[in-house]
């Protein structure tokens, strides 16, 4: 299994349940990554997610009575599928990287706002295999477990 995770150089990953900045390179690593895939995402940040066509949703939450519409809802880690891409927030990041092998992360080469950040322990089991994508906007590097 693997983990996407987009952030800010100050560690943000969300405000207000969206992410706090507009980057065209890592939306457009996201929708590659992910079309035709199962990804997995708390009720927040699914959310926070404009419609998300071509992929197969599920939400991770707590609520056993919790309905979504286009989304299957889930209730523990048990049930992510193994193919599944981990894609947020943070909670569910904590529940779930234990799991990965591999973690995508984008770093957008600004210091922005937000109220949800990376928990850089989230990393302590993985070190970069190699840089994926990098301008002078973001950087995309695969984490490895080691």
């Amino acid at each position: 299994m693997k983990a996407l995770v987009a952030r800010s150089q100050n560690g943000v990953i969300g405000k207000d349940g969206g992410l706090p900045w507009h980057c065209k390179g890592d939306l457009q690593f996201f929708k590659r990554t992910t079309m035709d895939r199962k990804i997995v995402v708390g009720r927040t940040t699914f959310e926070g997610l404009p419609p998300l066509k071509g992929r197969e949703i599920y939400v991770l939450t707590r609520n056993p009575d919790a309905a979504f519409k286009n989304a299957a809802a889930i209730h523990s880690a048990d049930e992510i599928p193994d193919d599944a891409i981990i894609c947020g927030g943070a909670a569910i990041y904590d529940l779930t990287l234990e799991l990965c092998d591999e973690i995508l992360v984008t770093t957008v080469k600004q210091d922005v706002e937000g109220d949800t950040f990376f928990n850089i322990q989230w990393l302590e089991n993985f070190t970069p295999s190699k840089t994926l994508e990098e301008t002078d906007d973001y950087a995309i590097v695969s984490y490895k477990r080691t």
